[in-house]
């Protein structure tokens, strides 16, 4: 996946205008993303429309209603005008009483604009519907994941994280979802899905995080967010069930991962690295494999996934 790094994310800036006598705000980064804050007024929506030229104008939109806006419909279209139109005079019952609307896109006509691709604004729509609910929103609309090709997966990779510095910067959202692939598994969920692969939880511990699948512990760990990867510590139970190659380690993220300790010992060395406090391994899920790294040594465990376990 190409993202962008920490200082280029550092080097976008972000401007926005007061509102205009029509009550339309825009915003900008100085990158790509462009966005008019429009309230639900047909003068308001002529008046954006002159602004663009009257031509079709593709883009994602947002429509906020309730007590703090925190009803939101999530919409794409190729013609943001005729669509906004449409919700105005005839909107849907679950947001009928929206009172504004946020309109995105990269400031450039159809023939121009990466927006222009449906597939793209699709997916975009579906990652923002995600979004929305993980800050908390009551999301109202239905998106779907898509499939898409090379140069659509390039697009969309290049948008996300600027989307995500620009939501942040209008106090939108808080918080930014987990990579891709790689969401937490609740506990709640994850026994749903043990039970489902033949693998029900018999006993648990959810303060120590150590549960009793098959007559055996299973050490159950959704990592930290590190450079490396997503760093699982071992240390006193976990470590010596390590050690004496006893039971499992399930690392509840993305594809549900059940590693024997057998496994994990073949990339741990000799002895003396036990008598360590802790010991750090780290999960890096890449494209299509997925792999354990104890300092340079590397093991796939993408066999290891659940069968019934999704990416996210």
């Amino acid at each position: 996946m190409i993202k962008m790094t920490d200082s280029e994310i550092s080097e976008i800036g972000y401007h926005e205008d007061p509102a205009n006598g029509d009550g339309i705000t825009r915003a900008r980064t100085t990158r790509q993303i462009r966005s008019w804050d429009i309230p639900r007024t047909t003068h308001a929506l002529e008046s954006l429309n002159s602004e663009l030229g009257k031509i079709d104008f593709p883009g994602n939109y947002i429509l906020f209603e309730g007590k703090g806006n925190k009803k939101v419909y999530i919409g794409e279209a190729k013609n943001i005008y005729n669509r906004l139109k449409t919700h105005m005079h005839s909107p849907k019952d679950e947001v009928k009483n929206w009172t504004k609307a946020l309109i995105i896109n990269d400031g450039r006509i159809a023939t121009q604009s990466e927006f222009n691709d449906t597939v793209v604004r699709k997916a975009l729509e579906y990652y923002f519907i995600k979004l929305f609910k993980a800050n908390k929103y009551t999301v109202v609309s239905q998106g779907e994941p898509q499939n898409l090709n090379t140069t659509q997966k390039f697009v969309f990779n290049s948008l996300q994280d600027e989307l995500n510095f620009f939501l942040l910067k209008k106090n939108i959202i808080s918080k930014v979802l987990e990579k891709t692939g790689q969401l937490e598994v609740h506990l709640d969920e994850l026994k749903k899905i043990l039970a489902r692969c033949g693998k029900p939880i018999q006993e648990i511990d959810s303060q120590k995080k150590v549960a009793i699948i098959d007559g055996q512990k299973v050490f159950y760990r959704s990592g930290s967010d590190k450079p490396k990867g997503w760093q699982i510590t071992f240390r006193d139970l976990s470590k010596s069930a390590l050690q004496s190659g006893e039971g499992f380690l399930l690392v509840s993220r993305g594809p549900i991962l059940l590693i024997p300790m057998t496994e994990i010992q073949k990339v741990i060395g000799g002895a003396e690295e036990y008598n360590k406090n802790t010991i750090d391994v780290f999960i890096l899920f890449e494209e299509d494999t997925i792999a354990l790294r104890y300092k340079q040594n590397t093991l796939d465990v993408t066999n290891f996934k659940l069968p019934s376990s999704k990416s996210n």
